[in-house]
């Protein structure tokens, strides 16, 4: 099988992996990113400070995850089985020798949880800054040991530790912000990975554990002893296109064949198979969401606002279908509404939806010729179909003059729409008390 191939390939290589300094297990990227993860992160803080609602919004969501990974923390402490010397002691033991091996001095405590089928551990930090460094595994993984595989588990254990040891949680929590940054949070956590792929075959000892650990990932407790190598990581070169770069970039964790490919590499210099780089496609996708995009996105603002300066307005009707006095008047064309009454125009004549002439000259505050309509026959309380009238519309729009010249006309106070209030009510109900005296002084 190609996994005892490799296995054997790690022990004879000319390379003694075990003379690495701790440093060199390091990605050399990990730093850098984190640097500008703290810049990104400190430079949404200040912005979001800066306003009392960006501060609550702030505020508001670390506390709501501070008190959703509490609850899920709480959950997994009481639930969850903790390892004792009285409790898989076997396991608790292989926990403490690690710890020690890697100089952590508080060992964290490492709980069982049941997984319903999924292989996986993660460490974390109850209470975030200020709490204790927990470790779990998940049931389906700690199987393995009990089918002889226990230094695969031992890899998972070991890759753990590795994020406590370099402090990767607290780590996560201070640079959060930067998570919604689009591919610098998540390129950060995908180098944390590779050197706690690094750390944790460097402390176990075994290489060749941490590439058999990650082909339990790949392909399940039972299959992984089966998969070739070889024809594995092939399959990674066989799979191009932007897509699949695109989901590399927006991914926490580096894909299971560069892992086991940056392992090979870092601890024998000869990989099972090079991998293909997909740095035309990052080129790509660079270039179309760093200028295409923005592009098209200014264009469309600019063509918009061109739109905006070029539309007409005094071309456009006030609603559905209208008359053309209703036209003049909402174009504010005095001569032109003279000239259509004076040939004989239906001043009360209504559009589609029952507004008159002078409802359209009321909310638009054209008084001159709400002066015009009323002096040639407008009715001043003919309403529209839901019973709004000229008069309610001068007192939401406040304007005491164009109230005062319905009033001046006829317009009845009283008259209710189809809600049952009337003028009276609406001055009311937006707090014009002025207008509520002079209503009621021509009720």
């Amino acid at each position: 099988m190609a996994t005892k191939f490799n296995i054997m390939h790690f022990n004879k290589g000319d390379k003694d992996y075990m003379n690495h300094d701790e440093s060199q297990l390091v990605h050399r990227y990990e730093t850098v990113l984190f640097v500008i993860c703290i810049i990104a992160t400190v430079s949404i803080a200040f912005w979001l400070l800066l306003s009392i609602v960006g501060a609550l919004i702030f505020l508001g969501l670390a506390l709501l995850s501070l008190f959703s990974h509490g609850i899920s923390m709480a959950h997994i402490r009481v639930n969850g089985v903790k390892l004792r010397e009285n409790q898989f002691p076997e396991l608790y033991e292989k926990v403490n020798t690690l710890a020690d091996k890697m100089k952590i001095g508080h060992v964290p405590e490492v709980y069982i949880i049941e997984s319903g089928g999924m292989l996986n551990a993660f460490a974390t930090r109850v209470f975030g800054l200020f709490g204790k460094n927990i470790v779990v595994l998940y049931s389906d993984f700690v199987d393995l040991a009990e089918d002889f595989h226990e230094h695969e588990v031992e890899y998972v254990i070991a890759h753990e530790l590795a994020h406590i040891k370099r402090n990767h949680i607290v780590k996560n929590l201070l640079i959060a912000p930067a998570m919604w940054v689009p591919f610098l949070g998540v390129s950060y956590s995908r180098m944390a990975e590779y050197t706690c792929d690094r750390m944790a075959a460097y402390y176990t000892g075994r290489p060749e554990s941490a590439t058999s650990g990650l082909l339990v990932l790949a392909s399940g407790k039972r299959l992984f002893t089966k998969v070739h190598l070889q024809p594995y990581l092939e399959q990674y070169n066989e799979t191009k296109g932007i897509m699949v770069t695109l989901m590399e970039l927006l991914s926490t964790h580096p894909p299971i064949p560069k892992r086991i490919h940056e392992i090979e590499t870092f601890f024998q210099n000869e990989p099972t198979v090079k991998l293909a780089s997909r740095s035309k496609y990052i080129v790509i996708i660079a270039v179309f969401l760093g200028f295409v995009i923005p592009a098209l996105f200014t264009a469309a603002i600019v063509a918009g606002v061109m739109a905006f300066d070029d539309f007409n307005f005094s071309e456009v009707s006030p609603s559905g279908e209208t008359t053309p006095l209703m036209d003049a008047v909402y174009n504010g064309d005095v001569e032109e509404v003279e000239n259509l009454l004076a040939d004989g125009a239906d001043p009360n004549e209504k559009g589609e939806y029952g507004e008159s002439p002078l409802l359209v000259a009321t909310y638009s505050l054209y008084p001159d010729i709400m002066d015009l309509l009323l002096t040639n026959g407008a009715d001043p309380n003919i309403s529209d179909e839901e019973g709004w009238t000229p008069l309610m519309s001068a007192v939401v729009t406040a304007d005491m003059n164009v109230v005062q010249i319905l009033l001046d006309a006829g317009a009845d106070p009283t008259q209710q729409d189809s809600y049952g209030m009337n003028a009276i009510d609406h001055a009311k109900d937006m707090g014009y008390d002025d207008y509520i005296e002079l209503l009621e002084s021509y009720q």
